[in-house]
Formats: structure tokens, sequence, C-alpha cells
């Protein structure tokens, strides 16, 4: 019984480890959607990919996976999926994908 129970948890243990989305720090999948809205924005404002990243240079992180997180955003709005979203609908998009372990 004992070696059933250590499987099972280890099984769990190693299930869970691997379901996981990639690493959000403290931000949440809400935050992810924000800041592609809000990036989305920019771009749509005419501002150029170096002024966002500039922008995106001035944030302060409670961990440094945020930023790589953030400045992956940067480079999906700023690219060709960029190219076919709208400001609501990217936010919506990265939810969404975040939520699913996208």
């Amino acid at each position: 019984m004992q070696r059933f129970l250590l499987f099972a948890l280890l099984a769990l243990t190693f299930g869970v480890a691997h379901a996981s989305p990639y690493p959000l720090s403290t931000m949440t999948c809400d935050d992810i959607g924000k800041f592609t809205s809000e990036a989305m924005q920019w771009r749509t404002e005419g501002k150029t990919r170096e002024e966002a990243m500039a922008e995106l240079e001035k944030r302060e992180y409670k961990d440094p996976v945020e930023k790589v997180n953030l400045d992956t955003i940067l480079r999906m709005v700023y690219g060709f999926y960029g190219d076919n979203w709208e400001v609501e609908s990217a936010g919506t998009i990265m939810r969404t994908d975040c939520l699913a372990g996208r």
C-alpha cells in the first residue's frame, strides 16, 4: 500500500510539473492579456518596436521571467501575429492561450 501511495504521489508531482505552462512568476494570465492589449495599443498609435522596447525597459519586475514573457509578447505584437490582431482581440487571445497552458 505504501508503494502504491508513493507511486501515485510521484505520478501526480511529475504530471503537475510537466502540465504547467510557461513560467509566469507573479503574473497572471489576466496580466498577460492586459499587457498584450497595451502593447497592441502602442503599435496602433504608431509607436515603433524600439520605442515599445524602451517602455518595457522602464518597468520594474518582481522576477526576471516577467521581462522575458513581456519581451516575447512585444515580439509577437510587432511581428506577424500583430498584423492580424486588434487591441482587444490581442489581449483576449494571449489570455486564452495562457489559460490553456500554451
